[in-house]
């Protein structure tokens, strides 16, 4: 089968592009052609397909200008890309693929890549990473506390709270882009859209989309490629450093245990006041360790007694969990968003409740209180990956969605994912 799989950044910039990149590579392992489309950017990786690529847009450099004619390109090119609806028509042209696999287009690609592949009898096959479709702000967040106002259809919201960036330009371009897409009719051109939670699929739902074309397909990681070593004597996040993630809650929860090293793991804009916040609490056990990737990651999760997530915000389907879990570390996480269809409370982890500082300190006392009990969690986590996380059955379950759409099968019945659990 021959894919085009298009993502606006073809280098590694986040959860949507390493998903990408680690489905383009299961599939071509199976024997399929795959060939991307996304936009010219220096840190692309190369690609043999690059001239066919739509020319960079840098929104920051435009609005730095300050003047009506930048405001302007970065309204209409926001919302309508003619460049890559022309760029993306000639590729489809030229290799006439069997299926075009969407992730991240909002803001460079933009939904004006749609008609030309519907016209060519391409079916779409979209996986959503964040929550865009139904909340202009992707996050459902708003000023850093979660929102559901614009749920369902009522978009203008966004622009009425300054949710985008807390700017009122960004939020009208959010507004606008959002009710363009409805306009235009674009959900129901999508043959399906792929959810990597539940969670997501059912917002989708009450977001008037047809759970005909939703699946739920969890993401995948290389189990093998993890393994758990020896306790280190510390308890560890990664991730990024910002206020939705709840670190800030965590440094706290540290302070009222006092006892065993916490390691923070990642940068971010709330680096500093975290580092001036565990002065302030005596939260003497926390270490920031900045920013670690590929091996250095690796080996401090493999080193770890356990995973803290303690997030704000609506995770749609982390891929800390996913990787503590193939590393056999439990997860104590917060029971929001798509988090608690990974970790099953009290067998794999420990959930608590959204922003209760004393029951995030007393579930990271349990784990480090019992070594019997967070030992077998990290058995039942590790079992957990390698039975749904694994790119075998991520292959089987994408290859049922590219074959009903191809062959023009009707969606499943259901936004559910069985065997998800």
């Amino acid at each position: 089968m021959r894919v085009l799989m298009v993502q606006t950044f073809h280098y590694y910039r986040g959860g949507d592009s390493t998903y990408m990149f680690n489905l383009t590579r299961l599939l071509e392992s199976r024997g399929h052609e795959v060939v991307p489309f996304a936009m010219r950017h220096p840190d692309n990786l190369s690609s043999p397909w690059e001239e066919w690529f739509t020319g960079e847009i840098d929104f920051p450099a435009l609005l730095a200008r300050r003047s009506p004619r930048a405001a302007w390109t970065v309204l209409s090119k926001s919302i309508h890309n003619g460049e890559a609806r022309r760029k993306i028509a000639a590729l489809a042209d030229r290799v006439k693929p069997d299926v075009a696999h969407f992730h991240n287009i909002h803001g460079h690609l933009t939904t004006s890549i749609v008609r030309p592949l519907v016209d060519r009898g391409i079916p779409i096959v979209w996986t959503l990473h964040d929550y865009r479709q139904i909340c202009p702000n992707t996050s459902f967040l708003s000023h850093g506390e979660i929102c559901e106002r614009c749920l369902p259809n009522r978009f203008w919201e966004v622009f009425v709270r300054r949710c985008k960036k807390e700017s009122l330009p960004a939020s009208l371009v959010a507004m606008l882009a959002a009710y363009w897409e409805r306009m235009t009719g674009v959900p129901g051109k999508i043959a399906r859209f792929v959810t990597p939670s539940r969670f997501l699929a059912e917002k989708l739902g009450e977001g008037g989309f047809d759970p005909a074309r939703i699946v739920s397909i969890p993401n995948f990681v290389d189990v093998a490629g993890y393994a758990g070593e020896k306790e280190k004597g510390y308890y560890l996040y990664f991730g990024r450093l910002s206020r939705e993630k709840g670190v800030d809650l965590l440094v706290r929860a540290a302070a009222r245990v006092g006892r065993s090293e916490l390691r923070i793991v990642g940068d971010g804009p709330e680096a500093a006041p975290l580092r001036d916040l565990a002065d302030r609490v005596g939260a003497d056990t926390v270490r920031f360790t900045g920013y670690l990737s590929g091996e250095a990651l690796r080996e401090a999760l493999a080193g770890a007694s356990f995973v803290v997530l303690p997030s704000r915000w609506y995770e749609n389907l982390p891929f800390s969990i996913m990787e503590a879990f193939a590393s056999g570390k439990p997860v104590v996480a917060t029971d929001i968003g798509g988090i608690p269809e990974m970790v099953d409370d009290g067998e794999n982890g420990l959930l608590f409740p959204l922003g209760d500082e004393a029951a995030l300190a007393d579930r990271i006392g349990q784990l480090l209180d019992d070594d019997e009990l967070r030992r077998g969690m990290g058995r039942s986590a590790r079992a957990k990956a390698e039975r749904l996380w694994n790119g075998d059955t991520h292959y089987e379950r994408i290859m049922d969605v590219y074959r009903a759409v191809v062959g023009g099968a009707p969606g499943s019945s259901s936004a559910s994912c069985e065997g998800c659990q």
